[in-house]
């Protein structure tokens, strides 16, 4: 029930009610009023003075238009900013700065992280940015920023601003010059990745082209000619030993029909050729009965060989012509060797020349067969450097051949090592043209031509406390004081039940009063030092008096 009426209370107390409080409770008001106002004057005015030096660092645009020379440093100011900050603020930085301009003195005995968290909290850093339309959009709109500091040494207060300052500016020009040289660093060793790998893919396509120099695309048309001008020479070849077979063919009939004057042993011969020849037509080479009649041949023509002497140096050309064939088929052929190999059988051929010219003007019984067999020597001669030029133009051919057919295998190859290299070299050129870049953006950021922090207004010496601000701490004391007087009276009228006023005897009652009687002061009340500290609505009862003309009822 006393909780209700209390709610009561608090929900029908009007201003009349509340200055009937304040004139029944005016001592328990004025009284923490007077105490409080006068100590929160004196702590106010007690509070020690702090000074506050701030300078401004303009964020400069590059000097150079970004598209003749484009900067590696890529990130906005306001990054830039926060980063330097926190590397300027590193635990040791703050302690040599407090060190330098010794900001606390040993004797207030705090530890190094209490320096630090103290010099932390002083030093401000606040960015400027543009308008808000500006701030809207997705690009860095910081234009500037400020650095401050506050001690209670204005001396010290400037000292440290400017140090901050400075450390700002040289941060930035340390982190920028870095991270440009960083940067052309990196493509330094691309570069010289790339160009070994480059010149590995260079050896690589030239030792796949030396292996495969017969082979090569380009070279394909010139085989091809080759190969043509072989085949032509096979056949011309071909046929001039066929022709040389006839010729010998028909000088050894002519030499076995006339030789020695013995015609019959020249008719056996011919007969036994013309044998052979029916048996080679039918049969094969191995065949006995052509054996037989090889050996009869060779028997017959054995007894009609001419003198020693020619079939010693028709040996001897026989030998030489086989020690040149050996030597040019030689897997090394000697040039040297194979010259005097020639003419060992140029040698042997003028010998045999001269032989039988000689054995024809001594008036040999057979002239005429050693003049054919001189002739049938030389054709055999000729005939056996034909073969040797047929067997070099089959190698040859099919050398050709073998290096055609490999063509289209060694031009995928090489297409697709040239392919690897181009791009390859692609990317190496890519590499130089982005060097050269960076090596710009460094000479841009050495000779500080890029965005660069700069001072627009350094941090000067205060002249006057940036806090505590007294007249608003005298104006809140006070008012504090007020309050607190306010909440006493209130407190004590609380705790007493009482009748405050019509309203809280309206909201007992749950109806209006018929009238209500003011309080009339007696004159001991007028006379009283504290009027209004008296007892209202009658505590003494001989200071009430009836008035004669009631007030209405509400």
């Amino acid at each position: 029930m006393k909780k209700r009426k209390h709610r009561i209370m608090g929900d029908e107390l009007s201003l009349e009610d509340a200055l009937i409080i304040l004139k029944r409770r005016f001592l328990a008001f004025i009284i923490p009023a007077i105490i409080i106002a006068p100590l929160g004057i004196v702590v106010v005015m007690l509070l020690p003075a702090k000074y506050s030096a701030q300078g401004t660092i303009l964020v400069e645009s590059q000097q150079i238009p970004t598209e003749m020379v484009q900067s590696t440093i890529n990130s906005y100011a306001q990054e830039r900013i926060s980063t330097i900050r926190q590397r300027v603020m590193t635990r040791n930085r703050l302690l040599e700065v407090a060190d330098e301009y010794e900001l606390f003195p040993r004797s207030l005995g705090l530890s190094e992280s209490e320096r630090v968290t103290l010099m932390r909290n002083r030093l401000k850093v606040d960015l400027i940015t543009t308008s808000a339309q500006a701030r809207s959009s997705n690009r860095d709109n910081t234009i500037a920023f400020t650095v401050g500091y506050t001690d209670r040494d204005a001396g010290k207060a400037f000292l440290v601003a400017n140090k901050f300052i400075t450390l700002f500016l040289d941060e930035d020009v340390r982190s920028r010059t870095t991270g440009a040289s960083n940067t052309t660093e990196f493509f330094d060793r691309e570069a010289a990745r790339l160009r070994d790998e480059v010149a590995k893919m260079e050896k690589r396509v030239a030792d796949f082209k030396t292996s495969n120099a017969g082979s090569l695309p380009e070279h394909l048309n010139m085989h091809l000619n080759m190969l043509e001008r072989a085949r032509g020479e096979l056949a011309t070849a071909q046929s001039t030993t066929t022709q040389l077979e006839e010729e010998r063919r028909f000088l050894e009939t002519q030499l076995i029909s006339g030789a020695h004057g013995d015609n019959s042993m020249g008719a056996e011969l011919a007969a036994l050729e013309s044998q052979l020849a029916r048996l080679r037509a039918t049969y094969r080479d191995n065949y006995p009965e052509i054996v037989a009649k090889r050996e009869e041949i060779a028997s017959l023509k054995a007894r009609m060989a001419p003198s020693q002497d020619i079939t010693r140096l028709r040996d001897e050309l026989s030998k030489t012509e086989d020690a040149l064939t050996e030597l040019e088929r030689a897997a090394a052929p000697d040039p040297e060797a194979i010259a005097a190999a020639e003419t060992d059988v140029e040698t042997a051929r003028n010998a045999l020349s001269e032989r039988i010219s000689e054995e024809t003007r001594k008036g040999s019984n057979d002239i005429t067969g050693v003049q054919m067999e001189g002739r049938i020597a030389v054709i055999e001669n000729r005939i056996r450097m034909q073969n040797k030029r047929i067997d070099e133009t089959l190698a040859q051919i099919a050398d050709l051949e073998a290096r055609i057919a490999r063509t289209p295998e060694v031009e995928r190859g090489i297409t697709a090592l040239t392919r690897d290299y181009d791009n390859l070299f692609s990317e190496y050129q890519d590499v130089l043209a982005k060097r050269g870049n960076a090596q710009l953006a460094e000479n841009l950021e050495e000779n500080q031509q890029a965005e660069k922090f700069s001072i627009l207004e350094p941090a000067l010496r205060p002249d006057k406390p940036s806090s505590p601000d007294r007249p608003k701490l005298i104006f809140a004391a006070i008012i504090l004081a007020l309050g607190a007087g306010g909440a006493v009276a209130l407190g004590l009228e609380m705790l007493q039940s009482r009748i405050r006023g019509r309203n809280h005897l309206a909201s007992i009652l749950d109806g209006q009063p018929i009238a209500v009687i003011p309080y009339i002061y007696s004159d001991a009340d007028k006379k009283s030092r504290w009027p209004l500290a008296k007892p209202f609505a009658g505590k003494r009862g001989k200071h009430r008096h009836p008035v004669e003309q009631p007030e209405p009822a509400l």
